[in-house]
């Protein structure tokens, strides 16, 4: 595999990258997918070949160019997977779509800004999001593609609808591609410098925002993990749930690398994953590295003490996307050796980190910057505080983005905001560092309310909840007890659920 890497690094773009893995070892499993007990599993080859025919497609069945913005709303899934690169090895970009906001506002207005051209999307029957599109529609509506014309959006006019059942003419997608005979396409002119995906912020930041990365920083991003040793010589196994859509959940290190990833089927989830799933996944892959949520790693231990014992331990947990406390790295130890501390955002990617083996740590700890990060806190006046003082986290060097992806306002601005006169980018997150220079991450500094894998939005739903005629005023605001009591007043049921269905589209 050592030799498969080092090939590897002569190659700069994820299209290169990905048909070398598919010439030279065709056979080795790059995705394995669990909906339960079913295991579904895609070799390079496999990846690389259905990824190529539906990049075919885009280009010439379905009328797309170099460059446009194609957003996807598919959820984790094989579908999902071979989509997104099917739509890097057209030549397009792939933008992560997630509807975040019941009224769909915050999809609006990702799509208008990036003026994208297109949308994947489940078929009317297998998805709820259907209600914003739906006044939308003009024309014929066939097996696959649906066209639009929106005011709002005048650039969207095409919906490609994937589905796992079949759909009048056409088989399910993903056995429709394997079965045809259509080419498989890359478009040679992709350079390192091409836009490969645009990131969407998880919205812990307010209203998600669009983060663009390059073919080069892709594969920077994959040849710099803190784990990448382990990729290097073949011997990482990843299991890791986060959204392909997320700078935390896409495949980096498996497209650029060849390294073996291992996640749950979402495409037809009706409930959460549970404790048990996640660690029988786990075993029989024998993953030796996974990114599992706090809550998630919760319920397998809760699991494992149910069942007496466990005989398998992860090599290395990587523990993300919230601060973390001694109760939290408690139960991560019980399921693996080490727990990887990684401060990171979708707007950085990798600012800091470190490797506890015990939990004589003290609450909060991230480790020492990355290697070319600086770090710094500042107080409200602007001044650097001092070791210990709590302030507003500053980040410089590394894999720092440019700027905000915007198609209608350059610079996007956001971009404008979040950077300091001297190139300082300004996390909005609150922490503060030791004596050592070790960093520590108390959390968010703007409105919103993070709550298990939730964000919540305070204003946002204040203004929601106004617009009904029986309440006056409306204050949302986070609360530590674990069940909170709530006090309100009688506000007529079927008024209510009236609101509901005509601002949120819930029936």
């Amino acid at each position: 595999m050592e030799n498969i890497v080092g090939s590897l690094s002569r190659l700069d773009t994820v299209p290169k990258r990905v048909q070398f893995l598919a010439d030279n070892c065709p056979d080795r499993e790059l995705f394995v997918f669990y909906e339960g007990e079913k295991r579904t599993s895609f070799t390079c080859v496999q990846v690389f070949r259905l990824a190529g025919r539906f990049a075919d497609r885009l280009r010439h069945r379905y009328g797309f160019s170099r460059n446009d913005v194609i957003l996807n709303t598919l959820p984790n899934s094989p579908e999902r997977m071979i989509t997104d690169l099917g739509i890097t090895l057209a030549g397009c970009t792939c933008m992560n779509g997630q509807i975040i906001f019941a009224d769909s506002s915050g999809l609006f207005l990702l799509a208008t800004n990036s003026r994208c051209k297109g949308i994947i999307m489940k078929p009317a029957d297998e998805s709820s999001n259907w209600h914003v599109f739906n006044p939308y529609i003009t024309g014929n509506v066939s097996d696959d593609i649906i066209q639009l014309s929106c005011d709002r959006i005048p650039d969207l006019t095409t919906v490609i609808t994937v589905s796992r059942n079949s759909q009048r003419s056409l088989k399910p997608f993903l056995e429709d591609l394997q079965d045809s005979t259509d080419d498989i396409f890359i478009d040679p002119s992709v350079s390192p410098h091409d836009i490969l995906y645009v990131f969407t912020t998880s919205g812990s930041t307010g209203y998600s925002k669009l983060v663009p990365r390059t073919q080069a920083e892709a594969i920077d991003i994959a040849v710099n993990t803190p784990f990448s040793k382990d990729v290097k010589s073949g011997a990482s196994v990843f299991y890791c749930d986060r959204s392909l859509g997320w700078a935390g959940g896409y495949p980096f290190s498996t497209f650029c690398l060849g390294d073996k990833r291992v996640l749950q089927d979402e495409y037809s989830r009706r409930r959460l994953t549970t404790g048990e799933e996640i660690w029988d996944v786990i075993c029989r892959e024998q993953c030796n590295i996974a990114s599992i949520r706090p809550m998630d790693v919760e319920g397998i231990v809760k699991y494992i003490c149910s069942i007496g014992v466990t005989d398998y331990k992860l090599k290395a947990l990587v523990s993300a996307g919230q601060p973390l406390t001694k109760a939290h790295v408690i139960n991560e130890l019980i399921i693996s050796e080490t727990v990887v501390v990684i401060y990171a955002s979708t707007e950085a990617s990798f600012l800091s980190g470190g490797i506890i083996t015990d939990a004589t740590f003290d609450d909060f700890y991230c480790g020492k910057p990355a290697p070319g990060v600086e770090l710094k806190i500042i107080d409200d006046h602007g001044d650097e505080c001092k070791p210990r003082q709590t302030g507003t986290i500053l980040a410089k060097g590394g894999q720092l983005f440019k700027g905000y992806f915007n198609r209608l306002e350059d610079p996007d601005s956001n971009t404008v905001t979040c950077f300091t006169n001297d190139g300082w980018l300004n996390t909005d997150d609150v922490g503060f560092v030791d004596e050592e220079g070790n960093i520590y991450v108390i959390g968010r500094g703007t409105d919103t309310i993070t709550y298990r894998k939730y964000v919540l939005y305070p204003g946002w739903l204040e203004a929601k909840i106004l617009q009904h005629p029986d309440i006056a005023d409306a204050v949302i605001l986070s609360v530590l007890d674990r069940f909170p009591e709530t006090f309100s007043g009688k506000p007529d049921k079927q008024r209510l659920r009236k609101l509901a269905e005509q601002r949120f589209g819930i029936k």
